[in-house]
């Protein structure tokens, strides 16, 4: 009979997933992770794998627990414009708060690994999805409810929005200040209240 475990393995994977949120893929040895986890080496390869299987259960906590449940907080009755603001502020001010500037493990895994790893961009692509049909939920719950513009798509807004939430939180781990993020995110937002979408220059150099 195997002998019970004699730690939690839900509490090692959150260790090791700050490590990696830390310092990257690449940069983390597996010595940083057995010091993290503490676990001996045997413990660790026998529970999680090698040091790519222990990442790949990194990303599927990271996109579960923390993507999904934030997102989730979307899903409530009321006004949806004046909660998707309140989301994309406090996601923004928390990246802001975070000392060390780590950004979003799901956009530094991207730039990382997505090129050359089919598997962990897969669960990207999944991670990135989830988020882009919660915010079309709410936007097209918005726009049953008078809150936006007729002319609106909410496909393409959430799709914008996704986006754009990635690329600012990239300028926040590169060291922008707050006032240019801010600045960024305002502006971006501000699509949700302007008459049209594109101006007509832009959609006529489209059809060109």
């Amino acid at each position: 009979m195997p002998r019970p475990k004699e730690f939690n393995p839900d509490d090692a994977i959150e260790k090791a997933m700050q490590v990696f949120w830390h310092k990257g893929y690449e940069a983390t040895s597996m010595e940083d992770l057995l010091s993290a986890m503490d676990l001996n080496r045997g413990s660790l390869y026998d529970t999680f794998g090698d040091k790519r299987q222990l990442f790949l259960k990194v990303m599927d906590r990271y996109c579960t627990n923390f993507v999904g449940l934030k997102f989730s907080l979307l899903n409530q009755p009321g006004p949806a414009i004046p909660a998707l603001r309140r989301f994309i502020h406090g996601m923004i001010e928390s990246s802001l708060g975070d000392p060390q500037r780590r950004g979003c493990l799901i956009a530094n895994t991207v730039m990382e690994l997505a090129p050359h790893e089919n598997e962990i961009a897969g669960t990207l692509r999944q991670a990135l999805k989830m988020a882009e049909d919660t915010f079309f939920q709410v936007l097209a719950r918005a726009k049953q409810q008078g809150e936006l513009m007729e002319n609106k798509d909410p496909r393409a807004l959430a799709r914008f929005l996704t986006t754009m939430l990635q690329g600012t939180i990239v300028m926040i781990k590169s060291g922008a200040s707050a006032d240019a993020v801010k600045q960024t995110v305002e502006t971006a937002l501000s699509i949700l209240d302007s008459a049209d979408m594109f101006r007509p220059s832009i959609e006529r150099s489209f059809d060109t």
